[in-house]
């Protein structure tokens, strides 16, 4: 509880509220042939704004069957939606991280000064300021939006009371957070946190708390739990792509070679090669 309580302090300015419930609110609105083929290994470059995501450049041609390359644009044009949804995570985050930080040092300084742990602090200035919502109030929230809750009261009762709870902890874990801002020597020198070009920018000053520094190094550490999770995923779905890509081109020529029809449908993206 403490722990959640703690993340939720260092991070209620960056992040907005969400219902952390499992009441439904609906919302307003593999295997190749045996054929001569090849196939190259990297990265696909950057496709997305400070996502700094990705190393290498892919190679112009990723594999070759029997002649026909496949190549990074076939690949690229098959799965930029899904990559750039991956990698706008990382985005979003880099630019929440810098405020992540910033509170997170309040809260440790604030901690220090008063001789308390995090957890006995949480407890003064969040969980005790906080009153657990009513039926009544959960009775009244639900007729407010019962066209977009699915299920009956009884049965979502809980769940909306957990959802209102979080929201007033959210108000007074703001309220704690803005305090501890005003009280303190905060100066953010960026508008929004970029990544570093390269080692030599890693020291790059973002913030200082009470004299203490952030730096650019600070952030994109805090950050490798998630690029290296959206790598993996990129990673996937690429070769999940080209893997599909060399399948199709195998089928299309075998087709060519029997002199049959294929089902286009599942070939279309490379048959306009062969």
């Amino acid at each position: 509880m403490m722990k959640l309580l703690y993340a939720l302090v260092i991070s209620i300015i960056a992040f907005p509220p969400a219902i952390q419930s499992q009441t439904p609110i609906l919302p307003d609105t593999k295997k190749t042939g045996p054929a001569s083929v090849s196939t190259q290994g990297g990265s696909q470059p950057k496709t997305i704004e400070d996502c700094a995501c990705e190393s290498q450049v892919l190679p112009e041609a990723l594999a070759i069957v029997n002649d026909v390359r496949i190549t990074r644009n076939d690949i690229a044009r098959a799965t930029r939606d899904s990559v750039s949804q991956l990698q706008t995570q990382v985005i979003e985050a880099r630019k929440r991280e810098l405020d992540l930080q910033i509170n997170s040092r309040l809260l440790a300084n604030e901690s220090k000064r008063r001789g308390i742990g995090t957890t006995k602090l949480l407890e003064q200035e969040v969980v005790a300021k906080v009153k657990a919502p009513t039926d009544t109030e959960a009775q009244t929230f639900y007729d407010q939006n019962k066209e977009r809750i699915q299920g009956d009261f009884k049965d979502v009762k809980e769940d909306i009371a957990r959802y209102l709870l979080d929201q007033r902890q959210r108000l007074e874990a703001k309220k704690f957070a803005d305090l501890l801002r005003a009280a303190s020597e905060t100066k953010v020198l960026v508008a929004e946190g970029t990544p570093p070009r390269d080692d030599t920018e890693r020291p790059r000053v973002l913030a200082t708390v009470n004299g203490e520094t952030i730096t650019s190094g600070d952030v994109e550490d805090s950050l490798k739990p998630i690029i290296f999770d959206v790598q993996q995923r990129v990673y996937k779905l690429r070769k999940d792509e080209l893997e599909l890509c060399v399948n199709d081109t195998l089928l299309v020529q075998e087709a060519q070679k029997r002199k049959v029809t294929v089902n286009r449908s599942s070939t279309s993206r490379l048959s306009q090669k062969l």
